[in-house]
């Protein structure tokens, strides 16, 4: 089972019985005669797929978002500097 990566995220296969199902579909489409409802079902596929890549890219932009907050929250709590608590205390900085 191949393991594949995206923005630091584990992709894995689908799961044998899905392919299957897909598979099964596909000869059902290829053995069909009925173009209209082909047609009908094409375009309607490409239309939802449509929607699927809009909403895909909102959440890759809203995780790339947040990922970079984190970076940067993170790297400005490495840049403060420890302060003394004696300092702090008595309100000589």
């Amino acid at each position: 089972m191949k393991i594949t990566k995206f923005l630091n995220i584990d992709i894995e296969p689908a799961p044998p019985e899905m392919e299957l199902e897909i598979e099964m579909q596909c000869r059902e489409i290829m053995k069909s005669d009925d173009l209209d409802n082909i047609k009908r079902y094409c375009t309607h596929m490409v239309r939802k797929k449509f929607d699927q890549d809009i909403f895909m890219a909102s959440l890759l932009n809203r995780l790339i978002e947040l990922e970079a907050n984190r970076v940067v929250q993170q790297m400005r709590k490495e840049k403060r500097k420890p302060t003394n608590p004696i300092a702090k205390f008595f309100r000589t900085r």
